[in-house]
């Protein structure tokens, strides 16, 4: 146990020495401004970390290239944007609903009917080792679905089973796992990953629609 606390700091130091170290992660990208005007170039882009003491909105960071200046775009100037890393391209639009005042941005996950969306936030496993404190990050996801990013519903264990099912149509082998219960709301990750590839994921779960990790 103690080791893996121990490695569990040492991650932790590691993590926050990249961060001061390489400052920003940029990624090509794009956003469409609150007037329509699309903007091409860099973007950084980190789930925010939410508490009762933070603002309304978030926001990103963009530059034309890397050279440019930075510029600070808050949430409610921007109407969407996406990044595109090695891998693969991520899909964000900025919600007007209330119950994401404090988060706006939304991850597009299905832009089937209805359309589902995930919340991304930035939170923190605390420990301590004797007495040394520590803390890991870790994204924590929301699911919410509607026919727009406006109108929407948070999912969970009520509505889970009806909602993804119509979601996940087009994938009977899919559907089948979600009425049998053998994929539940907790099994999200699993849930997308099987959706994508036709197969369980081996442990841990990789997530291959969630955000860039900045």
């Amino acid at each position: 146990m103690r080791k893996i606390l121990l490695l569990l700091c040492i991650i932790s130091i590691t993590f926050s020495a990249k961060a001061q170290l390489f400052g920003k992660h940029w990624d090509k990208g794009s956003y469409y401004d609150t007037a329509g005007h699309k903007h091409i170039g860099l973007i950084s882009w980190v789930a925010p970390q939410t508490s009762f003491l933070t603002g309304t909105g978030d926001e990103i960071y963009f530059k034309t290239d890397k050279t440019a200046e930075e510029l600070k775009i808050k949430s409610d100037s921007l109407n969407s944007f996406l990044v595109e890393t090695d891998t693969a391209t991520y899909s964000y639009v900025v919600s007007k609903n209330k119950i994401l005042e404090k988060k706006p941005i939304l991850q597009i996950l299905f832009d089937n009917t209805p359309k589902l969306y995930a919340s991304l936030t930035t939170r923190k496993a605390s420990g301590s080792m004797g007495s040394v404190g520590f803390g890991v990050s870790y994204l924590h996801s929301e699911y919410y679905f509607g026919d727009d990013h406006n109108s929407i519903t948070k999912l969970d264990k009520k509505n889970f089973i009806e909602v993804m099912s119509k979601i996940m149509a087009d994938k009977p082998e899919t559907v089948e796992r979600i009425k049998s219960k053998r994929l539940r709301i907790g099994d999200m990750d699993a849930l997308l990953y099987f959706y994508k590839y036709g197969l369980m994921p081996p442990a841990p779960a990789p997530d291959p629609f969630s955000g860039p990790d900045h």
